[in-house]
């Protein structure tokens, strides 16, 4: 009886981890979401910021977030630096995966001689998907920081917060 208490013990906090893990992918996926977005928008392209953030959220959640577990998978067992350095990496190739092989597919780029507005585009689609993968991966190692857990700890988990969401709750309308 103990031994299956035991396993089941087990089983629970093995679903706690990965439940973090998804989590905070899902909150990295998020942030870059919205900081693509942003700097679109400060750039003074409004309405443009709008219709990234809206192609590249469903990008993230349904193409990124898998990538970067997958990431974290094949690198769990490497050193601090080695993992950080080819998790980076595989960020990167994986985004550049994401433009080059539906391009290479494509009747539009079949020619090998491309245009000056299709290699334009091509240009766009691959740095802005290099940098939101760079972006992803800096926000996730963050997140998975000590920093971040203190943070976590200090903000989220002290008295005046958790007073004030106390009073937010009792509000009625």
């Amino acid at each position: 009886m103990e031994g299956l208490i035991n396993k089941y013990i087990q089983e629970k906090l093995i679903l706690m981890g990965v439940s973090r893990i998804i989590i905070r992918k899902l909150v990295s996926a998020v942030m870059t979401c919205v900081l693509v977005m942003l700097s679109f928008f400060f750039v003074g392209q409004t309405a443009f910021a709008i219709i990234v953030g809206m192609y590249l959220l469903p990008i993230l959640l349904i193409y990124g977030v898998p990538a970067s577990i997958l990431s974290d998978f094949v690198t769990k067992k490497l050193g601090a630096f080695l993992r950080g350095f080819t998790a980076f990496f595989m960020h990167l190739f994986l985004a550049s995966l994401f433009v080059v092989i539906p391009t290479l597919f494509s009747e539009w780029e079949r020619d090998l001689l491309l245009s000056d507005i299709r290699s334009l585009f091509y240009n766009f689609y691959f740095i802005i998907s290099l940098l939101s993968s760079s972006l992803f991966y800096c926000i996730d190692e963050f997140l998975r920081s000590k920093l971040a857990k203190y943070l976590y700890q200090k903000i989220f988990l002290s008295n005046r917060v958790k007073d004030l969401c106390e009073k937010i709750g009792d509000l009625r309308i």
